[in-house]
């Protein structure tokens, strides 16, 4: 015996702005058949009739007027078909079958939808004490939900007083009763607009780790308190978020604490640019993070894939041609030394590869994160044809902001180690390559010591990397050139220091 599988089909709601033109005959009609389909009238804006009977016999109510209707239309959410699609579709076919001069205007919808009614919490009533501060401590208690009696009443505001009495019901959340008394809604927007408030006072009390960490009492003061009713109200916007009231207290502290003692620290150790730096870095993490969810949302997985695809470029491009190399033959290149020449220690070589594979990677999530904010202005038939050219100047922006953030940048590196040691300055260490001042003297004659074509003079100071392979490379300052010397036909000695930044010998007799 064969039994049918049946598949449960999610239903989703598509907003649809439409117009409809006619008497009021019309208009009649159209709600009658708006609330036999189930469709829900978000919004109306009705022209109102005339009262008084116009000239040339017409009737008041056979004259036609414009109304506006926001519809929240239920449709299936088959795979391969647009909710959007289908739902400005069920409105031509209800205005062709009903005879009205009905059209859509525009159609929305939101992914992820739950539908949430409003709701509402039952606490204590305001209180009467005659002391002014109890009274108004047990208030303010009250609005975040410390009096709170445990139990949540749903439906309009007017029905939940009728029921529990006056002033003893409080909102979800903060703000006015308009937000709350209203129809039906879709808890993801609520969700949104709670999760922007929350970032927002977060980072904003982040912010003030700044002035904390100045070290003036009268700026690390005023931050100290403005941090600490910053603190306050993101706990309070956050307690309608949790299940159980006392978790919103702590969450608010944790996050916010973390964050107010990350931007003080790099602020006092690394300077103010520093901590502003770390907040760019933070907001391009959001960015990338809400680029990438509309991307995932938007159900086509064909632009998915091609966008995926080139974004991949950068992560694929280091990965041919080797990771800490890319760097190293870049920064050799200004000593005319190569990548295999440098001894860098296997733990600076992975620190290297770290960062050409951390700059690929987000360069790949940054064109994701674009595509997805702009992916919906390519559905638009006309702008569909610049698809191809869109993913080819992606591409290329890709490649180049790679070659610029990572080879470009090992370029002057290398070209800011020159100038300083040609202004008499030990360089600094680039991921474990660093240029050392030696003096080279030969062990036999010189005649007989083989410098590949170049002329070894003991009196000079060399700049090297340190010994590979049995073979040590000595750059020249003056000539720019650079010649292999056996290990073991030479005596190299460091000239000076040796530490980044201190001073190079004029020659190795000094």
């Amino acid at each position: 015996m064969v039994q049918e599988q049946k598949t449960e089909v999610v239903s989703l709601t598509v907003r649809v702005e439409v117009i409809l033109v006619g008497p009021a005959e019309h208009r009649i009609n159209a709600r009658a058949y708006f609330e036999r389909l189930s469709w829900e009238i978000l919004k109306a804006e009705e022209e109102p009739y005339p009262t008084v009977h116009i000239p040339g016999g017409a009737l008041p109510d056979e004259v036609d007027r414009t109304s506006t209707y926001l519809l929240a239309i239920p449709v299936d959410n088959r795979p391969g078909r647009r909710p959007e699609r289908e739902a400005t579709q069920k409105t031509k076919d209800l205005a062709d079958k009903a005879h009205l001069d009905m059209r859509p205007v525009e159609a929305k919808m939101q992914r992820r939808q739950r539908r949430q009614d409003p709701h509402w919490f039952v606490c204590a009533p305001r209180s009467e004490d005659q002391n002014r501060l109890l009274r108004w401590k047990f208030n303010l208690e009250r609005c975040v939900g410390v009096h709170d009696t445990g139990r949540m009443l749903f439906g309009s505001y007017d029905e939940v007083q009728a029921r529990i009495g006056s002033d003893s019901v409080r909102p979800p959340f903060r703000r006015g009763l308009q937000a709350h008394n209203e129809s039906p809604r879709l808890r993801v927007t609520d969700a949104h607009n709670l999760m922007l408030k929350l970032v927002t006072v977060i980072w904003s009390a982040a912010l003030l780790g700044i002035p904390a960490a100045s070290g003036n009492w009268w700026m690390a003061i005023p931050a100290l308190a403005a941090w600490a009713l910053l603190i306050w109200w993101c706990a309070a916007i956050m307690l309608p978020a949790v299940r159980r009231r006392w978790h919103a207290w702590p969450v608010g502290l944790l996050v916010g604490m973390s964050l107010f003692a990350i931007t003080a620290w790099s602020a006092s150790s690394s300077g103010v640019l520093t901590a502003i730096a770390l907040h760019l870095l933070l907001s391009g993490a959001l960015f990338v993070t809400g680029g990438i969810r509309r991307l995932v949302r938007a159900g086509s997985r064909k632009p998915f894939l091609v966008a995926a695809a080139i974004a991949v470029l950068p992560v694929a491009l280091p990965a041919l041609v080797g990771l800490s190399p890319a760097l190293f033959t870049i920064y050799g290149a200004t000593f005319h030394v190569r990548a295999e020449d440098m001894n860098v220690a296997n733990a600076w070589q992975f620190v290297a590869s770290m960062y050409v594979l951390a700059v690929s990677i987000g360069l790949a999530l940054l064109f994701l994160s674009c595509w997805g904010y702009l992916e919906p202005l390519f559905r638009d038939r006309t702008l569909r044809l610049a698809l191809p050219l869109a993913y080819l100047t992606g591409s290329m922006a890709l490649v180049l902001a790679f070659m610029v953030t990572v080879l470009d940048g090992a370029s002057a590196k290398g070209a800011e180690a020159v100038e300083q040691w040609r202004s008499g300055k030990v360089p600094g260490h680039y991921y474990g390559a660093n240029p050392q001042p030696v003096c080279v003297t030969p062990i036999g004659p010189l005649d007989r010591l083989p410098v590949d074509g170049q002329r070894l003079a003991p009196q000079r100071v060399y700049g090297t990397f340190g010994v590979v392979d049995g073979q040590v490379t000595l750059w020249d300052p003056q000539s720019g050139d650079s010649f292999p010397v056996p290990a073991d036909a030479v005596q190299v000695l460091t000239a000076g220091k040796g530490t980044p930044g201190s001073s190079i010998p004029r020659d190795c007799r000094s």
